[in-house]
């Protein structure tokens, strides 16, 4: 099967592209992702794998799931971004801060899960016959993914959509030691989870940690920054 990210996240984001106002970019990158992180549950006992890879879990699971991640990454997102480097300049990487500002509707953020979670499912049927399908297919959509980032980077398409990102206080230091922090403490629990052992289970379970990291860090950038006087 493809990379869980950002390869399959390739595939629906064209879509965004296409029609900025009829689909949610964030509950796309998500929801291509969200069959696989059933992943992280391995060994639970909780009967959601392989639930999430067939056609009754994309509303069961992956789409709740995505509608969960897709409103923390906003809630995140411009405290994150604003600790990205601006270099490359062509990724414009602070621009994603603005999406903490945009508030699609719910039906536009729900059809964008569903559709981004169903291109998940077509492409790992499509590249599971053969081993060497996964492989072109996980290269190509890497490949895709970025070249995707750098367009919406050079246009400056996150702002032509959402405006301007906000401004938020930069500590870098406190941000990428809490980061650093919870994502290495995730990343250990991980190591000794059931099925550990096997690669898409540890894969699921780092990106999760990898996003708990970053979602503490913003949180403790809130609680420190000033607040606005009345």
């Amino acid at each position: 099967m493809p990379l869980t990210f950002p390869s399959h996240a390739a595939l629906p984001l064209p879509l965004k592209l296409w029609r900025p106002r009829w689909f949610d970019g964030v509950a796309l990158v998500v929801g291509s992702a969200a069959p696989d992180l059933a992943y992280a549950l391995d060994g639970s006992g909780l009967p959601v794998f392989p639930l999430s890879h067939q056609w009754p879990g994309l509303v069961l699971f992956c789409v709740p799931v995505t509608l969960v991640g897709a409103a923390l990454a906003r809630l995140a997102a411009p405290a994150v971004a604003a600790h990205l480097p601006s270099r490359p300049v062509a990724l414009a990487l602070p621009d994603y801060g603005v999406l903490g500002m945009a508030r699609p509707a719910f039906a536009v953020s729900a059809l964008s899960a569903l559709l981004a979670s169903a291109s998940h499912l077509l492409w790992d049927r499509l590249t599971e016959p053969l081993p060497v399908l996964d492989l072109a297919s996980s290269a190509g959509g890497l490949l895709a993914a970025v070249a995707l980032a750098v367009h919406v980077g050079r246009a400056r398409l996150l702002r032509a959509w959402h405006g301007e990102p906000p401004d938020r206080p930069v500590r870098p230091w406190l941000f990428w030691s809490v980061a650093a922090l919870v994502t290495a403490a995730g990343a250990a629990v991980a190591s000794r989870l059931p099925g550990a052992f096997l690669p898409h289970t540890t894969v699921a379970r780092l990106l999760l940690a990898l996003a708990a990291g970053l979602l503490a860090a913003a949180a403790v950038i809130r609680l420190v920054q000033p607040r606005p006087r009345p």
